[in-house]
């Protein structure tokens, strides 16, 4: 998915016909027994380096570590599940036990947060506090930590482009420990495919430039590897150069993960091809959108590339015999399945609600709110429409009678009556498409052909705003038509509520599924995720499958467009894994992991506030997965933090304020207020309260644009423009918040093979340049912007935003001012400025922007509790009132 936030039937009609449908029914299976045999056990070499990596040499005795897969139960036993066991030792040491390496880590995670009083995070999401302890605590006999799934999963498609792009080994191998102390499992392995592609292309005719231009950039992978539906060769094209360093790079992560007992989902071939290959093969079933060319997985083409693609990912990377197939973008329906139509079958009888005053049901069947004379033609035309779901009656008209797909009565002020079909899912049966078995068996078979072990993992995205059940009988023959224990779908709700809830909690019909919360879009800043949500999980879903829905949690975790970004919601989500139930006091939860964050030892009342405030408001509530506030975006502010004045903010608003307060105060007692994790959390809250001050500045501004007023608009933009510089300096006092180490990852890419100008940007002159171009764009415009243009090109503008020192005062500050100085001209002539004016001032901007090469620090700029200090009391008159 990704930017645009849209579902529909034809999205999933395109999904459907290029993935496989395969052959065989889900319900029924054992998800423990399936998981055993793909599970990578992992080597204690490779714990024990892990532990070498994160502490002293002389702290490295202290555990003694071991695999055993009969750890929780007999080897014969595949509902065991997996788990590790932590004991003291008579010479003072612990004793890890694990399943495999995956429990093993975990445990030592576990021992070094919970008993130790450490933390471990990402790097720029809050960081890390590891030390060793004057004394090694003891856990008191024996400790078990069971999974109470097997799988513990993590990543989006997206999370390749928005967070990880820029990685080298040492950051990799920095956040597989991560992953491994945080004991996952199961993760996308993206990293290196295009080499592979590329290798794979050339077999069937396609040369050099074909091949590189059908890519994007590096820093927009994610959509080339999906269907190019924003077009190809984004900031590309892709440099050879590129392509084999990121292939090397694949393969010692796959090595790392797999000895830490971890399984990478690798891609497989879905079907999209660069055009020209149409040509070459005189292929004429290869039908076009744009330069990418769409593939019928009947087509005996499809069945040749898929096993040479196959041959070739595993003869590079070698297997866990996970691959991610499905089109994840909302790129319109597959050109072949234009015009072809589901048929319904009518057993048993469906069935009418009685008359249901003032409602009526929302929204058209696909052939239209078709109009009857009569109750009973508008009930027989009804049914003879899958996704139709009862009748309206107007409150006039010759025709009164309307069929609608609604299938829920909502309440109608216009005296309007609705009637329903109650048993629309047992009544309504969809026959699968025409073709969808064959094509489905193609192109399964383009995976175990070469595999038979082949898992095929689908991203859940495609079914997010289904509802009818129209929808509901297309994916359920989907699953049921799919091989026992060989489909998986990742459930991507935007906030944990669980797709499979859907139609009644079908459950997926008894697909295995890995429960996440997605959360984020774009990899944008802002506090906020109700933990009350998400601590439900996997919970809720075991609790309906005790009265007769499927239990088929295959895993849990999340799948966030962008890391880096609210690690105490990713952390709680995580250790849902490791749960036997919900968490009862969520507050004290989140208090003593902050007390372990910034090394206390005993309880702060300060940071027992202010993340008790932080649960009840921030943490309390679920907002849109997009950065809503003015920081970014001209104008815009988040609706629940000011109230109608755009002056008196709300409780939940004084919550976050009064929590920053709080934070400040405890910067005197934290043993070292430098230490990442407490700068980090002081400098987010900070952050969180200023961004949201933008806003009503924002509007107050774009509301004088209109004005014409000279003195209003420079007021005003003089005024936004300070609060956007001062989010800067705030934030410049941490490293997670600032633009330069991103840059300055993105140049190291540059090997000295000079391969990367071809791009027709005249200033991209070197590897450099061409990185750090890359790197900016998607900050900002996401398409290039070229020199000259009149505006900027459509796309998702501003989406992967940031409240990013540097990028706030060069890019969001600076375009406030650049706006203001032409409209205070303008209002001199009592005239707006005309949006051919502000495309083109915008235009520029972006143009010099991305096009730059000025460097930025790489170390915070002033001390950030002093920052926060002088901060807080700058804006301490907007929360009066709290």
């Amino acid at each position: 998915h990704h930017p645009a936030v849209a579902s529909s039937g034809a999205t999933m009609l395109r999904l459907l016909s290029v993935i496989s449908l395969g052959l065989g029914a889900q319900a029924g299976r054992d998800t423990a027994a399936q998981a055993v045999a793909l599970k990578n056990p992992g080597t204690t070499a490779a714990v024990e380096a892990l532990v070498a990596r994160i502490l002293p040499e002389a702290a490295q005795s202290h555990f003694v570590l071991n695999i055993d897969s009969t750890t929780c139960g007999t080897k014969n036993d595949a509902t065991a599940g997996w788990c590790v066991k932590l004991e003291d030792t008579s010479d003072g040491k612990i004793s890890l036990t694990g399943t495999t390496a995956a429990e093993l880590t975990y445990g030592v995670g576990h021992y070094l947060t919970q008993y130790c009083n450490m933390s471990i995070g990402w790097k720029r999401g809050g960081g890390s506090n590891l030390f060793v302890p004057k004394d090694w605590p003891k856990v008191g006999g024996t400790v078990m930590k069971k999974r109470n799934a097997p799988w513990s999963y993590i990543m989006n498609v997206c999370t390749h482009s928005y967070s990880l792009v820029w990685y080298s080994w040492e950051d990799w191998q920095e956040f597989i420990d991560w992953m491994a102390l945080s004991g996952i499992n199961l993760y996308l392995a993206m990293t290196g495919q295009e080499e592979v592609q590329y290798k794979v292309f050339e077999q069937f005719g396609l040369n050099d430039t074909d091949i590189r231009s059908w890519f994007n950039g590096p820093a927009f992978l994610t959509w080339s590897r999906g269907q190019n539906e924003y077009g190809n060769k984004i900031a590309g094209p892709l440099p050879r150069s590129w392509m084999k360093s990121q292939w090397s790079l694949q393969k010692q992560i796959l090595e790392r993960t797999r000895s830490l007992g971890m399984s990478g989902q690798l891609p497989g071939f879905q079907g999209n091809v660069p055009i020209q290959l149409k040509t070459i093969q005189n292929d004429n079933n290869i039908t076009k959108q744009g330069d990418t060319g769409w593939m019928n997985s009947v087509d005996p083409l499809y069945g040749k590339i898929s096993d040479v693609w196959m041959k070739t990912l595993i003869e590079d990377f070698g297997t866990d015999h996970w691959y991610q197939l499905d089109g994840y973008f909302n790129g319109g329906t597959a050109p072949w399945l234009e015009g072809e139509e589901a048929v319904a079958l009518a057993s048993p009888t469906c069935e009418w609600s009685t008359e249901q005053t003032d409602s009526y049901l929302g929204d058209c069947p696909s052939a239209g709110c078709t109009a009857y004379a009569t109750l009973a033609e508008a009930e027989a035309a009804c049914l003879g429409m899958m996704d139709c779901g009862g009748v309206t009656k107007e409150v006039s008209g010759d025709k009164p009678y309307q069929v609608r797909s609604g299938e829920t009565p909502k309440h109608s002020p216009f005296k309007e009556s609705a009637w329903y079909i109650t048993n629309i899912l047992e009544c309504r049966v969809l026959e699968d498409l025409p073709g969808w078995v064959e094509r489905g068996a193609a192109a399964y078979s383009g995976l175990n052909r070469t595999d038979p072990d082949a898992i095929w993992s689908f991203q859940g995205w495609a079914f997010i705003g289904w509802s009818s059940s129209k929808q509901a009988a297309s994916l359920k023959s989907f699953i049921d038509a799919t091989p026992e224990g060989k489909f998986n779908v990742i459930d991507m709700s935007t906030n944990g509520e669980g797709e499979w809830k859907k139609w009644n909690n079908a459950s997926f019909w008894g697909a295995n599924y890995v429960w996440t919360t997605l959360h984020d879009f774009g990899g944008t800043d802002g506090l906020k995720g109700d933990l009350g949500r998400i601590n439900r999980i996997p919970f809720d879903a075991t609790t309906d499958a005790s009265h007769g829905a499927p239990n088929n949690v295959w895993g849990t975790g999340f799948t966030p467009e962008g890391i880096d970004q609210n690690p105490v919601y990713y952390e709680f989500m995580l250790d849902t894994n490791w749960r036997d139930a919900p968490v009862d006091d969520i507050t004290g939860h989140i208090v003593l992991r902050s007390h372990r964050r910034y090394g206390l030892t005993t309880p702060n009342d300060d940071v027992t506030t202010a993340w008790s405030l932080l649960v009840e408001s921030a943490y309390a509530q679920d907002l849109s997965v997009q950065d809503g506030t003015g920081v970014p975006h001209l104008g815009s502010n988040e609706a629940w933090s000011w109230k109608a004045d755009l002056h008196t903010p709300t409780p939940t608003m004084c919550n976050i304020w009064t929590a920053w307060s709080k934070l400040i105060s405890a910067a005197s007692a934290v043993p070292d207020p430098t230490i990442e994790p407490f700068r980090y959390d002081l400098v987010n809250t900070g952050r969180e309260v200023l961004a949201q001050i933008a806003g009503p500045a924002g509007k107050n501004f774009t509301a004088a644009l209109g004005a014409m007023d000279a003195a209003q608009i420079n007021a005003t933009g003089q005024y936004y423009a300070q609060v956007l510089n001062d989010v800067d300096a705030l934030v410049g006092t941490d490293t997670a918040f600032m633009i330069g180490p991103w840059l300055e990852m993105a140049k190291k890419f540059d090997d000295g093979t000079n391969d990367c100008t071809d791009t027709g940007y005249p200033t991209i002159t070197n590897c450099v340049k061409f990185y750090e171009w890359n790197a900016r764009v998607q900050l900002t415009t996401w398409n290039p912007t070229p020199k000259g243009a009149t505006q900027i090109p459509g796309g998702p503008i501003d989406y992967a935003s940031k409240h990013w020192s540097g990028l706030i005062s060069d890019y969001y500050a600076k375009r406030v001012t650049l706006l203001m100085d032409q409209a205070i001209k303008d209002a001199a002539s009592h005239q707006r400025t005309s949006n051919a004016v502000r495309n083109q001032i915008l235009a520029d901007h972006a143009y010099n922007f991305t096009t730059a090469t000025n460097v930025y620090p790489t170390e915070p700029v002033g001390d950030a509790v002093q920052v926060s200090q002088a901060m807080h009391a700058k804006y301490a008159s907007f929360f009066t009132s709290c």
